[in-house]
């Protein structure tokens, strides 16, 4: 079983390899992805709890095509379900 913070590590490099920012900010919104002047950010709250991270990114790298990018079983069946 992958620790969340493992898997919040891998969400946020799999973020980068596709280059989408990730930010973690000082807000009361929920976060999630945005863009802003052609580039794609996800923003988090920064005390929101790493499973709640970890799911605001698996959401927002749902929405793009991942068919052609490898990933770990785990973290593509996270992905799948959030």
């Amino acid at each position: 079983m992958v620790s969340i913070s493992n898997l919040l590590k891998e969400l946020e490099n799999l973020s980068l390899q596709l280059n989408i920012k990730v930010r973690y900010e000082k807000t009361t919104a929920k976060g999630g992805l945005c863009k802003l002047n052609d580039q794609y950010m996800i923003i988090i709250d920064r005390k929101a709890k790493d499973d709640y991270k970890a799911q605001v990114i698996a959401k927002s790298l749902k929405q793009f095509d991942l068919s052609n990018v490898h990933l770990k079983p785990k973290i593509r069946e996270f992905i799948d379900e959030a």
